[in-house]
């Protein structure tokens, strides 16, 4: 049909024995004709294209676990073996990085204090960033929403093209609303996404509204129907990923772990879901969960690194299977505004950080539990500067 097109002799082409015929009131008429049926043309094509951009992305959306915040429910007790569990969970001596402070009661007061006299701060937003909460989830069972072990405040900035991606630590001492004073993981536990992002935005002082989480175990599916992602691994590492490696594929998964064993010496590995899962579950090299976030925020970026290079239609239909596994209170409206800009945002440059930052925390013993509690109002000015600016307060 294209090649029939360009053979036609075009009406209005310059064409000087054809335009002398004319007068020229008709030729002003013609080309009013010509500019409005051009314009239907192109409404008709954009039209068409938004009419199947919808339609894709529609049938993404209806794959997706949506869950509004209304629907979710606050747990007011959690069931025992899960609280057993928790007491248990500590900080390791290196997680801890010096000497835990034991604190009386009157000093823990105090420190309450100071966290309470930051509800008079205010809380920074700005129409050109997007916050989201990334939460990797942690349970194994489904009796209860699971602790969030990994929370990534991922934050897009439209006007810099800049994504910035921070990990909030799990063992932060927070007030979560209507809980009390808690690990920050226990927001996930108690109240789900909705309970985790109002935490985050009251005590950093930061807008929240939306969460994407995701399961520790769905984790390894998603890789694998991405494909598969390259990380380096050292042997210190490698042999960590190895003892997980082997817990979780006889433990949760019930699958033979000996063909996702990495070698001793590590290396630059193409790794699939339990192997890379693995990785970023390691807290026993470095600097324990310190550097564990680290790794979590390294395999997101290694993550994008393999999206970057599949082809729209490799993106739309490996994203079928991967939004099974995923949970978000972000409705369908809104994904429309962000689906345009997706090929520009996955060129934004990404910088990565953690809280609390070094150097601006204490360590303290709350019934034998170690929590970290950072120098809040520095960390706060810190954090809204690396999100937003040097002009966010």
């Amino acid at each position: 049909m294209a090649e029939n097109r360009r053979n036609r002799p075009n009406p209005y082409a310059n064409n000087g024995s054809r335009r002398s015929a004319e007068s020229p009131k008709k030729t002003g008429m013609n080309m009013k004709k010509v500019f409005g049926i051009s314009l239907c043309v192109v409404l008709a094509i954009v039209g068409i294209s938004g009419g199947l951009i919808y339609k894709l992305g529609h049938d993404l959306y209806s794959n997706i676990n949506y869950v509004a915040d209304e629907e979710v429910n606050t747990v007011e007790a959690l069931p025992e073996h899960v609280v057993e569990q928790m007491e248990e969970e500590t900080m390791t001596p290196d997680e801890q990085l010096g000497v835990t402070k034991k604190v009386s009661s009157d000093e823990l007061d105090s420190i309450h204090d100071r966290m309470s006299s930051l509800a008079n701060r205010k809380t920074v937003s700005d129409e050109d960033v997007y916050n989201v909460l990334l939460v990797g989830v942690d349970r194994q069972d489904q009796t209860w929403n699971g602790n969030s072990d990994s929370m990534i405040l991922v934050s897009i900035d439209k006007e810099n093209d800049r994504v910035s991606m921070v990990s909030l630590m799990r063992d932060t001492y927070v007030d979560i609303p209507g809980v009390g004073y808690q690990k920050l993981n226990n927001a996930y536990a108690r109240g789900a996404g909705p309970l985790l992002c109002q935490t985050v935005t009251d005590t950093y002082k930061i807008k929240v509204d939306r969460y994407i989480a995701v399961d520790f175990w769905n984790l390894v599916d998603i890789i694998d129907l991405i494909g598969g992602v390259s990380l380096d691994v050292t042997a210190a590492e490698a042999e960590v990923m190895n003892g997980y490696i082997d817990d979780m594929c006889k433990r949760q998964l019930k699958i033979d772990p000996e063909p996702h064993f990495v070698p001793d010496e590590g290396g630059s590995l193409y790794c699939d879901g339990v192997q890379a899962v693995a990785y970023c579950r390691n807290r026993w090299v470095g600097n324990s969960d310190y550097q564990r976030t680290e790794r979590q925020r390294y395999l997101l970026q290694q993550l994008l690194t393999e999206v970057k290079q599949m082809s729209v239609a490799q993106m739309s239909e490996k994203m079928k299977g991967i939004l099974e596994y995923v949970t978000t209170n972000i409705p369908e409206t809104e994904i429309w505004g962000m689906l345009s800009e997706l090929p520009d945002m996955l060129q934004y440059k990404v910088e990565t950080d953690r809280i609390p930052y070094d150097n601006m925390y204490d360590v303290i013993d709350v019934n034998g539990q170690g929590m970290l509690v950072p120098d809040w109002e520095p960390t706060i000015e810190k954090l809204h500067e690396f999100v937003y600016g040097e002009d966010a307060e």
